[in-house]
């Protein structure tokens, strides 16, 4: 097994361990919560009758999402994790999951929604270092419309996460959840035909450009409604900025395992660049990983995935065979 293997293998173990650290830390929140609000205590030494009766009577994926999109600061920090998936995630496993020939790539968005995203994305990257090459481009990449409307939609179900109430957070969720699988499902190919013409196909470069901006605009209005909170509550300084965003990751379970999963999910992008097979329009490592590096903790992972990853869908018309790895 490779290095560059053995990696990502690792790295999807941390992952796992972080996120669901705190995901079993937030169940254990959740069953007390429970209980702290039943009126007469229940017996016990009955913790399968009480773990049922909790389970019956409390959505722990309503309370969990509730949890991380109702509050400036959590939402700082649940938005990035969603941005990436709904926009750059989604395109990225579509188009390279059809390049790579690489079956089931549901399978890995639905393992990002059932356990977590960082997760799916090492394993992805890891399906992806064992495939075969693909042949080298010598047309741009577009993908069909069902990709690129499906992807502008869920994002769109993002951008209004933190307006909803309390009667449309849960459609709104399930929509989001609903719209991200719709261009990876079984025995559909997401890449319009290169010789075929294709009503209203749209270049994967173009797609990853509107993700990027489209992310970077509903970003912006988020890091201005976090900023106004915090400025609300003291003077405004670095300091105060990072105190108050490592406080908040640790201010709730939930919050905590969605917070690790954007940490571990930038980590793992970063790697990703540093040791992908390269193509000869790929922005240069020198290049990538110290606007990473900078740009992520700033902006998120959700804005600059896309903006590296559009770099490499240029053609190279004068290359003959299959992309070399470094």
């Amino acid at each position: 097994m490779s290095l560059r293997s053995t990696t990502f293998i690792g790295l999807s173990i941390a992952s796992l361990a972080y996120t669901w650290f705190y995901m079993f830390k937030y169940l254990e929140w959740s069953f007390n919560n429970y209980e702290s609000k039943l009126q007469s205590p229940p017996p016990a030494d009955h913790l399968v009758f009480r773990v049922a009766e909790w389970t019956r009577h409390t959505g722990l994926f309503e309370e969990a999402w509730a949890a991380v999109n109702f509050h400036p600061l959590r939402w700082w920090w649940s938005e990035s994790l969603c941005l990436y998936t709904t926009g750059v995630w989604t395109i990225f496993i579509a188009v390279e999951g059809h390049r790579h020939k690489i079956k089931r790539v549901w399978a890995y968005m639905l393992l990002g929604q059932l356990v977590a995203i960082s997760v799916a994305s090492n394993l992805f990257y890891l399906a992806l270092l064992v495939s075969s090459p693909p042949p080298t481009r010598n047309k741009p990449t577009a993908v069909k419309p069902r990709v690129w409307i499906s992807v502008l939609l869920s994002l769109a179900t993002v951008a209004v996460s933190p307006f909803t109430s309390d009667r449309s957070f849960l459609p709104n969720l399930l929509i989001m959840h609903t719209l991200i699988f719709l261009s990876i499902i079984p025995n559909y190919s997401p890449i319009a035909d290169p010789v075929r013409h294709h009503p209203y196909s749209l270049r994967v470069s173009t797609l990853y450009r509107i993700a990027f901006l489209v992310s970077a605009i509903i970003r912006m209005r988020t890091a201005r409604v976090a900023a106004a909170y915090l400025a609300a509550t003291r003077p405004m300084s670095k300091a105060h900025i990072i105190s108050a965003a490592t406080s908040v990751l640790y201010s709730h379970p939930a919050m905590s395992s969605i917070g690790w999963d954007v940490i571990w999910t930038s980590i793992s992008f970063v790697v990703w660049v540093l040791v992908r097979p390269t193509h000869p329009s790929d922005m240069s490592k020198a290049r990538a990983l110290p606007f990473l590096s900078i740009a992520t903790p700033l902006a998120s992972i959700a804005i600059t995935a896309p903006y590296v990853l559009r770099f490499g869908e240029a053609v190279d018309p004068s290359a003959d065979g299959n992309v070399k790895a470094e």
